[in-house]
């Protein structure tokens, strides 16, 4: 049988436990023989196999239906943008028809997800710089975070390796974290942080972003499809998951814990290194609110 045992470095293991009898010569038995076999790190594997086989069944499965829904779909949003040109249209029905497309634009949005999703096309690779990517991603939310009171400060290590990997799909990865990081902040009260930093770790270039918000409430959740704490209409629950099948094409894997002694939550992306050193550093530099 397996159990959880807490071990002596603090932290909850999985062991194995068989049990032995040991029989007298009259076959009664006399003691047990009880032989533990710590098995953490091949559960902990075997549990990361059995989350990339489900990924992978989800997105056979959410490709045929986006693609069902993307047609009907592609008609509504056209004819709905043929009457919003009719000028015999009534404006009361125009209120009706912006309804329509902002309704149809979101869904055709959570469409496009799915379809990003279940992508199973190899993406576009080449030798990136990680720090010049993350950089561009803060300057596309850089007006909310000023305008919102979000300290972001960069601890971006120079000279870290390139990375082999498509620079669109790291940034929609980054981005999509930011955006994770900035609803949680914004929902406290307290001020405003989230710490980005990198890292050349041997032949693993890691990223890391930190935030002082509420922190994760379901961490064994997290990068499940359709998974998502938010309110109803204000997220899909596919943007983690896009995440999670975007790194692990290019090699790596994500990660998030909550901080520890601290406020919020720390996710953490790690990619392989190419061979050859980034020739451009960026420096470490915080972005005031």
């Amino acid at each position: 049988m397996d159990v959880q045992i807490l071990r002596g470095d603090g932290r909850v293991g999985q062991f194995s436990v068989n049990l032995s009898p040991m029989r007298d010569e009259q076959g009664n038995i006399t003691s047990l023989v009880v032989v533990m076999t710590d098995i953490t790190d091949a559960a902990t594997l075997q549990s990361k196999l059995m989350h990339a086989e489900k990924m992978a069944a989800v997105g056979q499965l959410v490709s045929g239906v986006a693609h069902e829904v993307n047609n009907p779909l592609t008609a509504i949003l056209g004819f709905a943008d043929l009457l919003m040109e009719n000028s015999d249209v009534p404006e009361s029905a125009r209120k009706d028809l912006r309804v329509i497309l902002q309704e149809a634009q979101r869904t055709k949005q959570i469409v496009q997800n799915l379809l990003s999703f279940a992508r199973q096309m190899p993406p576009h690779r080449k030798a990136v710089q990680v720090n010049s990517i993350l950089r561009r991603t803060v300057q596309l939310r850089a007006y909310d975070f000023h305008s919102h009171g979000v300290t972001v400060i960069e601890r971006l290590e120079q000279d870290i390796p390139h990375v082999i990997g498509d620079s669109q799909q790291l940034q929609q990865v980054f981005l999509n974290i930011l955006n994770n990081a900035y609803d949680a902040v914004r929902e406290t009260g307290r001020p405003a942080r989230i710490e980005l930093m990198t890292a050349g770790m041997g032949n693993v270039v890691e990223v890391s972003f930190k935030d002082n918000g509420h922190g994760i409430t379901h961490s064994d959740r997290i990068f499940d499809p359709f998974f998502t704490t938010k309110e109803v209409g204000k997220g899909t629950g596919l943007g983690l998951s896009i995440c999670y099948g975007i790194v692990r094409e290019h090699g790596g894997e994500i990660l998030c814990h909550n901080n520890v002694g601290d406020e919020g939550a720390t996710f953490i992306v790690r990619l392989p290194a190419s061979s050859e050193p980034a020739p451009v550093g960026v420096v470490a530099g915080v972005m005031q609110s």
